[in-house]
């Protein structure tokens, strides 16, 4: 089990200078996030602490195996407190990623940064929330799956303890949490004090376990569901702004068209102009040479 649980995203360190027109700035383990480089720092990190939580799954699930299999209460103790360490320590790193997670998600909307910066580091946080999703996801699959087998060796030993004790019988104490009354009524005469103190100790402390089990899993499915809903909202913060930078791009390009048409407009009209100053120097040379031959004509020159 988790013993530090999965609280809700909590409020987060931000601050800004009201006084001028400046980018909040984020912190993260003192980290301030006002820049794309420390963005991408942050992001990094998170990434890193996604690998360990990974790591130490796989071994969880390892010592979750030696602790089904134990042959001995004293050995099935032993192992769990080696697996709740793994846990505990397990569940500091995931806090820690859904801290910075949150802090992120703030600096990836941060209405003072552009617009394609946005776009940019929420298409990264949406990544980053899915991944640790999917980690979180494969976790909880795990937890079931060993809750099942836990569940399973539980039976196995209680049909070797109690044989008198139907499948049904066995599967319904379980259920209704009265494994102990039944062991009271179906043990066998022949177990002493002795024998019956260490079987019950083996059955309580398998209970104890498969309900701690049970508990992670809750934990961890109310995660998986904060996390899609960060994923959610996200996803239609950058739709928005994706839309409103397409917006923008249409508009850009809209007016270069028009400029790109002033432009050849301008240029057709100067070289009309052209010709026609040229066709009218023309005409009035020939206004000008045919006057000129009409009166050498006229007074007998030509």
């Amino acid at each position: 089990m988790l013993t530090n649980g999965f609280r809700s995203f909590e409020a987060l360190s931000l601050y800004t200078d009201a006084t001028t027109s400046v980018s909040l700035a984020y912190e993260v383990d003192g980290l301030t996030i006002s820049t794309e480089a420390n963005f991408a720092r942050v992001a990094d990190d998170i990434n890193e602490q996604i690998n360990v939580v990974r790591k130490n799954v796989q071994q969880i699930e390892k010592l979750h195996t030696e602790a089904i299999y134990a042959t001995s209460p004293f050995k099935h103790s032993q192992v769990l407190r080696s697996r709740e360490q793994y846990a505990k320590d397990t569940g500091v790193v995931i806090a820690s990623i859904k801290t910075s997670i949150q802090v992120l998600g703030h600096a990836a909307t941060d209405p003072h940064i552009a617009k394609s910066d946005r776009a940019m580091r929420a298409n990264r946080h949406i990544a980053l929330c899915r991944r640790f999703l999917e980690q979180i996801n494969a976790y909880r699959k795990m937890e079931r799956e060993q809750a099942d087998k836990n569940h399973d060796r539980l039976v196995r030993l209680l049909n070797i303890a109690c044989p008198d004790a139907t499948d049904n019988e066995i599967l319904d104490a379980i259920e209704n949490d009265t494994v102990l009354e039944l062991m009271e009524t179906k043990l066998p005469d022949t177990c002493g004090p002795g024998e019956t103190r260490k079987i019950t100790k083996d059955v309580n402390d398998r209970i104890g376990d498969i309900t701690n089990i049970y508990h992670n899993i809750n934990e961890l499915a109310q995660l998986s569901i904060e996390l899609n809903d960060i994923v959610n909202r996200q996803q239609a913060k950058l739709d928005t702004i994706t839309v409103s930078v397409e917006r923008v791009q249409t508009r850009i390009n809209s007016g270069l068209t028009e400029k790109d048409y002033s432009l050849v407009s301008r240029s057709s009209f100067r070289r009309r102009r052209k010709w026609a100053i040229l066709i009218l120097i023309v005409l009035i040379i020939g206004i000008v040479l045919g006057t000129t031959l009409g009166v050498l004509k006229s007074q007998g020159k030509i």
